[in-house]
């Protein structure tokens, strides 16, 4: 497991519907650092651990005392160069109520080619925001500012659909740039989220898709409860996270998202799933 997001319609049972599957939650060491963004209670939270392990990360432990409707997450593999040290170039990365997390991250400086090449597609008072030096943190930014030339950068109720072309472009954009400026890694998936809409996208690794559900004190699925998890695996996985079975075809198996493909998981939890074009 590389990355996660998940959403539901009951907040405090978000980890007891994630319990079924927390071994999806788990990121097998070397894990160079790792976060997770949440909402809760109308705040926009971010939980970063900047430090190595040598052992597997568990993001489910982690979401302990966390009631949230919306909640995104990364363990960043320690399999090639590290980042600079320090919070600010921690995962999940934040603009207001935006959250973002992203496969592929690596560190860069102001004034070196890829920083500038994609710095110029941001407005200065974008860039202030900007604290560290991941290359996600800059490919938020940069689309932060195609949903701000939309006029939807503000907007909690802004449509899936225009998201999902805001991520689409913006994707473009920050890969050509940096294929432009000779980077030999390029972003993988993505997780997008403004604490009312959430938009993953499967660029490079496999993603899987997963209904989630509670059950009543009679041992029922509860229909009033709502959720879903995306996961994004390692590029060489061969099946779903944590040994779960994919096309179970009866309640909660994974489901592989098509390679080039969009999930957007609107306020009513209502999921679709589409190609990533503009």
């Amino acid at each position: 497991m590389r990355l996660f997001a998940a959403m539901c319609n009951q907040p405090q049972r978000l980890r007891e519907a994630l319990a079924p599957v927390r071994a999806a939650l788990l990121a097998p060491p070397p894990i160079d650092r790792w976060g997770l963004g949440y909402v809760q209670s109308g705040e926009v939270l971010l939980a970063r651990t900047p430090r190595p392990s040598t052992t597997a990360v568990d993001l489910y432990a982690a979401l302990e005392g966390i009631h949230s409707d919306c909640v995104i997450g990364q363990a960043v593999p320690a399999d090639g160069p590290s980042m600079v040290d320090g919070t600010d170039n921690t995962p999940p990365f934040r603009y207001r109520r935006w959250m973002f997390v992203q496969d592929g991250a690596f560190a860069m400086a102001p004034g070196d080619a890829t920083w500038d090449a994609l710095a110029a597609h941001v407005p200065d008072f974008l860039r202030r925001n900007i604290r560290g030096r991941s290359v996600t943190e800059v490919a938020l930014h940069v689309l932060m500012a195609m949903l701000h030339d939309q006029g939807g950068l503000d907007d909690p109720n802004l449509p899936t659909t225009v998201t999902r072309r805001a991520v689409a472009a913006a994707s473009a954009l920050v890969s050509a740039e940096l294929t432009r400026a000779g980077a030999t890694r390029l972003p993988g998936n993505l997780a997008v989220c403004n604490g009312r809409s959430l938009v993953v996208a499967r660029i490079a690794a496999p993603l899987w898709l997963r209904t989630l559900h509670v059950t009543t004190d009679r041992g029922d699925r509860d229909p009033a409860f709502r959720g879903v998890l995306l996961v994004s695996s390692a590029p060489d996985a061969s099946g779903p996270p944590g040994g779960a079975t994919a096309g179970a075809g009866g309640p909660g198996g994974f489901e592989e998202v098509p390679a080039g493909n969009v999930v957007t998981v609107s306020r009513d939890l209502r999921v679709d799933v589409a190609p990533i074009v503009p």
